[in-house]
């Protein structure tokens, strides 16, 4: 189904405009050597906390460049293919973990019901019709494949499936740092469902150690530190919880931990988007987090009563607990409030004990009624996911529907509005000029989204940057340069750094007014980004374009001096005050 789909949303990053998958094999060495965004930002910019070294599914898309060269639908079938492959590989772990009766049929044991269960989710759609989730595959895939040679090991003791469950860990690892995780999952499923003594334990588990010692030296050499570069998080699409306070923090996150378990119950609305704030800030005091404190202390009590017993359950709720952990935002933010494709491990868990209470209550129940009630509510349920799936997939088709999509969900969300914006921006940029009405009726709708997200963050960068162009847009329909100017004097106050606007106006120059052009350049380049905002390399650029029009005009030049001086150049700085002193020495008095 989603096999003609287009690149949306990080696809930009890892594949599209990422240097290194671009040069195809040959650029496999600094795919490994650096973190995992410098493909795309020419360098690392350290932009989330801890960085990201996932070079394995990048090193993937890198081979596919190299042997399809820029195929979608290729790589869309390998995302396919790949989730068939995790789900034979949980069927044959839980094949392990729940031996069915000779008596019984295979179409109704636990490890196929739960796989059926798991691949039909909605909430994977995600993970599979975005070629970027690819990572989240190959995590899933190294990580229960090393559970499943640990089980392998114990009943063969064969030390080759030892060394197959190291290997596997690590390329797990190299794919994305959630598969850690099973450094708990491992033991955690040996005590549940084996007999293992303590030396079973500590064999079993030192080929993922030295797996995940190995991953950590490359990772640490790689980015330069192991999870704290020192840098501050300013970007609240990349650290949501600027701003808040402890409390909020802590509420905020146990909400979103039952939002996680609401989706694998009921997984309606489904969206990509749950950035800042459509997860809306919150506090002890609100029923949705109290609602979620409530589940899980009860999945506390539970694993606690039931573990000794070595429960199904107990061991569920482990499983689940140990692997939405890494991406609870507990121990460090991972960038967002949550996510869909971060349940992708988590929900395994999940399924099983679904499949478990329906054998077990349901098809092995004497009473025929109970046992139909159960197929039926069975076949509701799966249908329900088909369906689900079915209108959900489409979303992914390109960034137009996506986002699309998204707006009717994360409503609240700055990101998510910011992005609808740019893909009606670039949908009527990208337009024929025969339909001047359906062009501007597409750009006035950008504008209304751009306008929400600032409302919602003033200083969202990437939001300034398309409001910026929808400003130029406008322009060049009305010619009104005043208002031109005063918007993107507001734009400059807001995000200094906003890479269009001194593009545009160097477009300006020589074609607007150059009294009103030079008297801009002073007040935005000197009074506002020098004197008052102390953004002095954007003051420097902004000035420099007003020189190219007036190289002697003194205002400039003073405007110059005082950034560059500012800036710590002292050489240029002086330079430049000189001049301007000398064309008007009164400009001296001024502070």
């Amino acid at each position: 189904m989603c096999l003609p789909y287009g690149y949306v949303l990080d696809d930009q990053i890892v594949i599209t405009g990422n240097d290194y998958t671009k040069k195809g094999i040959s650029g496999i060495w600094e795919i490994l050597s650096t973190e995992s965004f410098s493909g795309y930002f020419h360098g690392q910019q350290d932009l989330v906390a801890g960085a990201r070294y996932r070079p394995l599914s990048i090193i993937s898309f890198a081979v596919e460049q190299s042997i399809f060269g820029d195929n979608r639908i290729e790589r869309h079938f390998i995302n396919i293919l790949l989730y068939g492959l995790i789900g034979l590989l949980i069927f044959r772990v839980l094949s392990i973990l729940f031996p069915e009766k000779e008596t019984r049929n295979w179409l109704v044991s636990i490890p196929f019901l739960a796989v059926i269960l798991y691949i039909l989710h909605p909430v994977h759609s995600e993970v599979v019709a975005n070629i970027k989730g690819r990572d989240e595959i190959m995590t899933a895939l190294g990580a229960m494949g090393a559970l499943y040679c640990v089980l392998r090991y114990l009943s063969s003791g064969k030390m080759n499936w030892l060394i197959f469950s190291g290997l596997a860990m690590f390329l797990g690892l190299m794919a994305k740092e959630n598969a850690v995780t099973f450094l708990a999952v491992i033991p955690l499923t040996m005590y549940f469902f084996t007999n293992a003594k303590m030396k079973d334990y500590i064999t079993a588990l030192i080929p993922s150690l030295i797996a995940f010692i190995i991953y950590m030296v490359i990772r640490t050499n790689v980015i330069g530190y192991v999870f704290d570069s020192g840098k501050k998080i300013t970007d609240l699409m990349n650290d949501p919880f600027i701003g808040m306070n402890t409390g909020e923090r802590y509420a905020t996150i146990l909400y979103t931990l039952g939002q996680y378990i609401r989706l694998l119950v009921f997984p309606h609305p489904l969206t990509h988007d749950y950035y800042p704030y459509h997860i809306p800030i919150m506090n002890f005091g609100k029923p949705g987090t109290l609602i979620s404190l409530a589940i899980y202390l009860v999945l506390g009590y539970v694993f606690f009563k039931l573990w000794k017993r070595k429960s199904i359950y107990a061991w569920a709720i482990g499983f689940f607990v140990a692997t939405v952990s890494i991406v609870s935002n507990l121990f460090f933010p991972v960038g967002t409030f949550m996510n869909e494709r971060f349940i992708f491990i988590p929900s395994i868990a999940f399924s099983v004990v679904c499949a478990w209470v329906f054998i077990q209550y349901g098809w092995s129940s004497e009473m025929k009624g109970i046992r139909f009630a159960s197929v039926g509510i069975l076949a509701l349920v799966m249908g329900a996911y088909i369906f689900k799936t079915y209108v959900r997939v489409p979303a992914w088709k390109d960034s137009l529907s996506l986002n699309g999509q998204a707006a009717m969900v994360s409503v609240n969300s700055a990101r998510n509005n910011c992005f609808m914006g740019t893909a009606l921006f670039e949908e009527a940029r990208d337009m024929k000029e025969n339909d001047p009405a359906k062009k501007l009726e597409l750009l006035q709708e950008a504008d209304y989204y751009v306008d929400k997200s600032l409302a919602m963050y003033p200083t969202y960068s990437s939001a300034n940057q398309i409001k910026s162009g929808l400003i130029a847009e406008r322009y060049l329909r009305d010619g009104d340069l005043q208002r031109l100017l005063t918007d993107f004097t507001t734009i400059l106050n807001a995000a200094p750094r906003t890479e269009y606007v001194p593009q545009f106006l160097d477009y300006l120059n020589g074609r607007a007014p150059k009294d009103s052009m030079i008297d801009f350049y002073y007040k935005a380049g000197y009074e506002l980004l020098t004197k008052t905002k102390r953004e002095y390399p954007t003051a420097v650029t902004i000035l420099k374009l007003g020189e190219k029009i007036a190289p002697d005009d003194p205002r400039i030049l003073f405007g110059l001096g005082k950034a560059f001086y500012g800036g710590g150049d002292q050489v240029q700085g002086t330079k430049y005050l000189e001049r301007a002193y000398q064309i008007n020495p009164a400009l001296r008095d001024i502070q």
